[in-house]
């Protein structure tokens, strides 16, 4: 493995894209102090994290003519990596629900090079 192949220009480097995700949906009486965030290296994997919940979080990754659907339990911090390596290159939306709060963002599937 070597550390110089700069032959893919146009994406950020191997390390992880922040995914922004925003707060949309839900009710004014939503779940309090929960924090979300998502990372992806938009090729292999997408990171979740939660925080100040405890529950199940459902994870729907749209796009790229498939839907998938993932959930994990969530004991007041929790963390799950998804693998995004079978999906064929497309934007995506990633929705993650915790109850009645959902959190929707977009990222990239780029070609994993060989």
């Amino acid at each position: 493995f070597s550390s110089n192949t700069l032959a893919e220009t146009n994406k950020v480097n191997d390390d992880l894209d922040h995914i922004a995700l925003s707060r949309i949906g839900g009710t004014t009486r939503g779940v309090t102090g929960v924090e979300v965030t998502a990372t992806t290296d938009g090729k292999t994997a997408v990171a979740i994290s939660v925080t100040d919940f405890t529950g199940t979080a459902v994870v729907q990754i749209i796009g790229g003519r498939t839907s998938a659907q993932y959930s994990f339990y969530v004991n007041e911090m929790g963390y799950e990596v998804i693998n995004i390596g079978t999906l064929r290159e497309a934007t995506y939306t990633i929705r993650i629900i915790l109850d009645n709060e959902v959190f929707e963002g977009t990222f990239v599937k780029v070609p994993i090079i060989r």
